[in-house]
């Protein structure tokens, strides 16, 4: 399948015109083992993001006597990381469009490595939310920043897989977060410490690992250095690609600044309907799983379920053979079939946990666990929707919006749910989360587009 053409003549630019020889395209070229080297390394910062988002839910119940949190604290805790996402998407992803992915996509793992490691230090409960916050931050520059990368690296083939693959891996990162916290229970009054620093360990083991990838050739191309794009081709995947194909999505003259006028720019040029799809499932996905899983513990304790941290941690890891599935499906069934699947099994299980007279551990335990499941079979579509929905010069732009839109959702829901759970109880609570997920059911069925045989300039094209 050919590529669209754009507007600009490459024949006014000698660079641009294509090599002799040119017949291999970065849409169809075979899968070399630079591709799967670029996607292992790419999926550390979503295994760090989950590790550290899913630590506190295990530390969270020892920090509150330690540091004497009352209700207002507690949540101000566990939503302060969620805030800053928020912050690091909307700021970072728009600055990453403009200054490159491979400066960003260091910089954020040494925050999160300096993050983790002032944690053991804290003494009080303020100085636990700016440091959170502050993790947040360099989360949220993340997201956009290794699903760029990785989109405009990998074959069109191997993209549906390779992005629902960072999302595999923040699970992994978040299934081991709670083995790890399980383990270091046993290092004393200060266990909490250790699981919050512990962090530092796998995002210094990664950040070695990303210093050796290169920039991004479609977003060199996107500002004009099309010789040194083609040179990243040449040098990574020994082929030759024309200038053509790097520019197909190349369609507004270069702008400069610090890249926040893509906000704007975003909506200008008529993505504001893929913004706010992804921005909607997005929220829908991740407001009821991101409050159960930061109080999972204190929900199956509830429910009468005894061992809540072993407990946590199997349904997690439940939730990572999710999360497999979605990555094996997802080019199989599509992106449409596989969203609108998911939220409709997620809104069964929330409802018999909210409607059904529960009195067995192990019924409990299989519910949250079925919520998790097919939660993250779902999730993957978090970086394949909003990755092939915006072309080069906007594409970190288009996932940090969405990914900054979601963490309001989240973030709210994180906050508000001690209260609630107060007020409500836990079943009123869950209640909640069923009306929220129903919401991202009707949005996938009115708005999902199948993107899942395109390549990237057709599928960021609008009409």
């Amino acid at each position: 399948m050919s590529l669209p053409r754009t507007s600009r003549d490459p024949s006014r630019d000698p660079s641009r015109e294509p090599l002799q020889g040119s017949v291999a395209t970065l849409d169809n070229a075979p899968v070399t083992a630079f591709h799967r080297k670029m996607v292992a390394v790419a999926m550390g910062g979503p295994f760090c993001d989950g590790y550290l988002l899913g630590i506190m839910g295990v530390a969270l119940s020892l920090i509150t006597p330690a540091l004497d949190l009352d209700t207002m604290w507690t949540g101000l805790v566990a939503a302060s990381v969620l805030v800053g996402v928020f912050l690091g998407g909307v700021v970072f992803g728009p600055i990453t469009d403009r200054v490159g992915r491979h400066l960003m996509y260091v910089l954020n793992l040494v925050a999160f490595v300096i993050g983790s490691a002032l944690q053991f230090f804290v003494t009080e409960a303020w100085q636990l939310a700016v440091l959170r916050l502050f993790i947040g931050i360099a989360i949220g520059a993340d997201y956009p920043i290794a699903s760029a990368l990785t989109t405009e690296l990998v074959p069109r083939r191997m993209r549906g897989p390779a992005l629902s693959g960072l999302v595999l891996a923040w699970w992994v990162g978040y299934g081991v977060s709670f083995w790890a916290g399980w383990l270091l229970l046993g290092t004393g009054d200060d266990a909490w410490r250790w699981m919050l620093a512990s962090g530092a360990v796998p995002a210094a083991l990664f950040l070695l690992l990303r210093a050796g990838v290169p920039e991004s050739p479609r977003w060199l191309a996107s500002r004009g250095r099309v010789e040194e794009a083609r040179e990243v081709v040449r040098r990574h995947l020994g082929q030759e690609v024309s200038a053509e194909e790097l520019l197909a999505e190349v369609r507004q003259d270069r702008r400069g600044g610090s890249g926040l006028g893509n906000l704007a720019e975003m909506f200008r040029r008529g993505y504001g309907i893929p913004a706010l799809f992804c921005s909607l499932f997005w929220i829908c996905q991740v407001a009821p799983a991101f409050a159960v899983r930061s109080f999972q513990p204190q929900m199956l304790e509830s429910f009468g379920v005894t061992g809540t941290f072993g407990a946590s941690a199997l349904i997690t890891t439940i939730a990572v053979a999710g999360t497999g599935l979605g990555l094996v499906v997802v080019n199989r069934v599509g992106r449409r079939p596989l969203l609108i699947g998911s939220f409709l099994c997620v809104n069964v299980s929330l409802i018999a946990l909210t409607v059904l007279p529960l009195h067995y551990a192990a019924l409990v335990v299989a519910l949250f666990a079925a919520f998790q499941f097919f939660e993250a079979a779902g999730s993957g579509l978090q970086f394949v929707y909003p990755s092939e929905l915006f072309p080069t010069d906007l594409r970190a732009t288009g996932v940090g919006v969405a990914t900054a839109m979601s963490r309001v959702g989240s973030a709210s829901s994180t906050f508000l749910l001690p209260m609630a759970t107060a007020d409500l109880g836990v079943r009123g609570t869950l209640a909640i989360g069923v009306a929220i997920t129903l919401i991202g059911l009707v949005v996938s069925v009115v708005l999902a587009p199948e993107t899942k045989n395109l390549g990237l300039a057709e599928a960021s094209s609008r009409a």
